[in-house]
């Protein structure tokens, strides 16, 4: 009985072993600055697809890729992920948009320090099959100022998932 749970036990534990060691490590173009890994529809919102329309890319979910938070004075690289709403594949650039707590600025030239854009490129075997989703990260992106900025969609998404949570928080630097 006992050589038998062992058989089982070590059958087991190869198949998970090998799985593991199995998973793809993903692609990285420098150029943009864009990482994609293998669909994660599995973890993103689940949302409607049309069949009888062409490929069209929506905004699921945003996660700052800093692990200990963001605080004043950091670059930092935002994921994100992106869905494909129609029913084609799709490809193409789109872009997001960050936006600081100040605003859009005050007219006084400081827009550029309040307003942030990076291009996503979804290109080649980034390809979004129909109603699938996609893990990209994009960046980099300066933070001047504390509080919530808000991760915005702009040119090239048809639309915004409705849960998706557009806040960014950006902490003050703490004295040493």
């Amino acid at each position: 009985m006992r050589r038998r749970a062992l058989l089982t036990a070590l059958a087991v534990g190869v198949s998970v072993a090998a799985g593991c060691l199995n998973r793809g490590s993903g692609t990285s173009d420098t150029s943009n600055r864009s990482q994609t890994n293998a669909d994660s529809a599995a973890d993103a919102p689940a949302f409607d697809v049309d069949d009888d329309a062409p490929g069209a890319f929506v905004l699921l979910r945003n996660q700052p890729q800093d692990p200990n938070g963001i605080v004043v004075g950091d670059e930092f690289d935002v994921g994100v992920v992106l869905g494909n709403a129609g029913g084609e594949p799709v490809t193409g650039d789109v872009r997001v948009r960050l936006v600081a707590p100040t605003g859009e600025g005050d007219g006084n030239g400081d827009e550029d320090e309040n307003v942030q854009t990076a291009t996503i490129a979804v290109d080649g075997d980034d390809e979004l099959p129909a109603g699938a989703a996609r893990f990209f990260t994009t960046g980099p992106f300066d933070a001047t100022v504390a509080g919530d900025w808000k991760l915005t969609a702009e040119s090239g998404i048809e639309r915004v998932h409705r849960a998706y949570d557009p806040i960014i928080e950006v902490e003050e630097r703490p004295d040493d």
